[in-house]
């Protein structure tokens, strides 16, 4: 087919026509070509430099030999180094020096909130101030005791949990496994809510104050102040774990409660469990609890 020429431009025409409109067959400006091959030059040689295509086992890996993976290792190898220096007074100081140390907080509360809310604030709350089933961990109400090695150990090994040095708190069900009949169980209902100071029958709890010291005094003590040495709350304060009121307490008395906490020994290093240590204790002083 012969070529048309515009009789204007005196260019080539594609030979397409629209309303009489002809398309010039505009060749690509040179500055163009020259782009495209550089680019097309650049991406080979990088084929041959960098990995690059798949094969049926493996892939090409390049002559200069880089290895994004192996780039990512050394930058996390680099930053666990760097984090490691900058913890290091974490495991280099013990418990209760860094408890005391007032820089501390200042430098790592925000790192460290991070850690709590990533393992801990699903239970406890963001705040840290429990929830139902889920104990407060900023009041001054601890199940054994709030001295700093006593709160790391139970981080370590958890409460109920399957870690063979695990802390054990278990409420018998008084109830649902014959130990007391259902009016003993009333009656020191009644001695329950009237040492937390709530309304309460007299007769009751008078005589739920003697059935108390014999079944219950054990574990949460005479007078039911609880107990450090094995985990029983106080029963005289507004601090409720599973509920204060007459039906929650009944209920706990006659099934029982075994809350379990998680050993974290394992699953976080000593330096992350002894940094949720110190923010406990940093976020009870806080609040003015501890």
């Amino acid at each position: 087919m012969k070529p048309e020429f515009d009789e204007v431009s005196g260019q080539e025409t594609t030979g397409h026509e629209w309303n009489g409109i002809k398309e010039l067959n505009t060749p690509m400006p040179w500055a163009f070509r020259i782009w495209l091959w550089a680019s097309i030059t650049v991406a080979a040689l990088l084929w041959v430099l960098y990995p690059s295509f798949p094969s049926t086992s493996d892939y090409l890996k390049g002559t200069i030999g880089y290895s994004s993976r192996e780039a990512v290792n050394v930058a996390v190898a680099e930053g666990e180094a760097k984090r490691a220096e900058a913890y290091a007074v974490f495991t280099e100081t013990d418990l209760d020096t860094l408890a005391e140390d007032p820089t501390l907080q200042a430098k790592f509360e925000d790192d460290i909130a991070v850690l709590y809310r990533d393992n801990c604030a699903v239970c406890h709350g963001r705040d840290l101030e429990g929830q139902t089933n889920f104990p407060n961990l900023v009041d001054d109400h601890w199940l054994w005791s709030g001295w700093p090695e006593e709160i790391e150990y139970t981080l370590q090994v958890g409460i109920n949990s399957s870690h063979e040095d695990t802390r054990f708190a278990e409420m018998p069900a008084f109830g649902r496994d014959d130990m007391l009949p259902d009016e003993e169980i009333s009656d020191i209902v009644e001695y329950v809510l009237s040492i937390s100071g709530q309304e309460h029958d007299d007769e009751a709890a008078l005589r739920g104050d003697e059935l108390f010291l014999d079944n219950c005094s054990g574990c949460h003590a005479e007078g039911g102040v609880g107990g450090f040495e094995t985990g029983a709350p106080s029963l005289v304060d507004d601090q409720w774990i599973y509920g204060g009121s007459r039906d929650q307490i009944a209920e706990t008395l006659e099934n029982g409660r075994a809350g379990v906490m998680p050993a974290w020994s394992g699953r976080l290093s000593e330096t992350e469990i002894r940094q949720l240590t110190l923010y406990l204790i940093w976020q009870g002083r806080e609040h003015g609890d501890s």
